[in-house]
């Protein structure tokens, strides 16, 4: 199935506009565009303020209103919204204005097809990482195969935070649960940095045996140890210009820890057995889900590396308080695992399924949840995720079936969901009493996100394919609810 995708191309030259469009349709078969194009800065603001577009391509000098002054307010009105400017190499300048006030990326007129193929995939991979609205997530290379995803105004406050880090070169500690995504936050700061082109090295400070802890951060020399048989490059030297991720940081020794602290400090480091100081600009990202303050009072993390690291501290919420986000990240997750299971018909969740997620606790927090998808994969037979596919202990619900008398309805968190009267129930038909409730729900949908195909999508948690073949089953036309 190919992916659908939305982008705004602007230009105030008709025949660059025609070029670009040719080359995306010609050159990314895997993909299918919905296109739109604006011949000035002020229209391309207008169509991003009614329209949810996974990818705004904008030229920098036009009449009316220039990129620059566009892109200030497409960022002003969505910070996540993904734009590549388009310059001439003359006035390379702009793109590096305009890279400074948020713009993912440039693209040299006049496009290549080999750059603006590339550009393109590379930034759509980074907005799926960051953005969902969803990363979020964020993009990125062959090795990301996820999605940072969250509606929820904890969310939104994380992806807030990390639209500015990306902006930075500070050093970030962030904080959570296990299965909360931390390593995901540090891939959606990195790969949205200035140091995106450079490597991004993930190291568990919990997995390295103490003994070889300093040997695998700085590197050693030929001989330096028994069994150094070899010279060996540390993990700051092979993260220089990119970014150093340590993960499970408390669970740093002491004495790694002072070592640690002085490259912080001092930006150079000394190989086991050399006599040679090496530089280092990587950047530093670590994570814990370890109660650090408790551990300095213990005597078991010191109080400079913390204060160190807690430049910005960025906090993860547990899925258990960010429910909201469920049906959001089990549609993603329905969406990543389709591709490893061709054969299944799932495409989303039934309410009482909803339901059931809701009210788990999630200790496993999101890699639990995926997990869950994944299982649901391999038991469901119907184009729904059912209840009885759900593990034993998530399958517990408050009311009996027997106790609805009106038909199961997730009412849309902006609006009431309005139904139609129903049949007298003693002549219901469950084919009739489906097909209803579905174009009702999808009429509700619609008059909540004023038509918007692309939001309802978002906010109603339905696939687009979904949504738009239901459209035409139901003969709905989304202009009606526009006002």
């Amino acid at each position: 199935m190919k992916e659908n995708l939305s982008v705004l191309i602007v230009d105030d030259e008709a025949e660059l506009r025609a070029s670009v469009v040719s080359i995306l349709k010609s050159q990314l078969p895997d993909m299918e565009f919905q296109i739109q194009e604006a011949s000035d800065g002020r229209q391309a603001v207008q169509n991003v303020m009614e329209h949810d577009f996974d990818l705004v391509m904008m030229d920098v000098r036009m009449p009316e209103m220039n990129g620059l002054e566009a892109l200030a307010m497409i960022k002003e009105n969505d910070p996540r919204t993904f734009v590549v400017i388009m310059t001439a190499h003359s006035n390379l300048s702009d793109a590096v204005t305009a890279i400074r006030d948020g713009a993912y990326d440039y693209l040299e007129k006049p496009v290549s097809p080999e750059n603006l193929v590339k550009i393109v995939r590379k930034s759509l991979e980074a907005r799926e990482m960051v953005s969902s609205l969803a990363l979020s997530n964020p993009i990125f290379d062959d090795d990301v195969d996820s999605e940072f995803v969250g509606s929820s105004q904890k969310m939104k406050e994380v992806f807030g935070l990390i639209y500015k880090l990306c902006k930075v070169d500070t050093t970030v500690l962030i904080r959570g649960e296990n299965g909360t995504g931390k390593e995901l936050v540090a891939k959606a700061i990195h790969f949205n940095s200035p140091k995106k082109s450079g490597p991004f090295i993930a190291v568990n400070c919990g997995a390295i045996p103490e003994n070889l802890m300093e040997s695998e951060f700085f590197g050693h020399e030929k001989g330096a140890f028994t069994g150094a048989s070899e010279r060996k490059i540390g993990k700051f030297q092979v993260a220089n210009n990119g970014t150093l991720f340590l993960d499970e940081i408390g669970e740093l020794p002491l004495e790694m820890q002072v070592k640690l602290l002085r490259v912080l400090q001092e930006k150079k480091f000394m190989p086991v057995g050399s006599n040679r100081e090496v530089k280092t600009n990587a950047r530093i990202v670590a994570a814990t889900n370890r109660n650090l303050e408790k551990m300095i009072e213990e005597g078991t993390f010191r109080e400079d590396l913390f204060y160190r690291l807690n430049v910005m501290p960025i906090f993860l919420p547990p899925l258990r308080e960010r429910k909201d986000d469920i049906p959001l990240l089990a549609q993603h997750f329905i969406k990543k695992l389709a591709k490893n299971f061709p054969e299944s018909q799932i495409e989303s969740l039934h309410p009482l399924t909803i339901d059931a997620l809701k009210a788990y606790r999630w200790p496993g927090n999101i890699r639990e949840l995926e997990n869950t998808i994944e299982r649901a994969f391999i038991v469901e037979s119907s184009a729904q995720v059912q209840l009885q596919s759900l593990p034993e202990q998530m399958r517990k619900l408050e009311t009996p079936l027997s106790n609805i008398s009106d038909p199961p309805v997730t009412p849309l968190s902006s609006t009431n969901f309005e139904r139609t009267p129903w049949p007298n129930k003693s002549a219901l038909d469950y084919e009739l009493f489906k097909e209803q409730a579905e174009k009702d729900f999808i009429i509700s949908a619609l008059k909540a996100n004023k038509g918007k195909i692309n939001q309802t999508v978002a906010h109603a948690n339905i696939p687009k394919n979904t949504l738009l073949r239901k459209i035409k089953k139901y003969a709905i036309n989304p202009e009606d609810y526009k006002n």
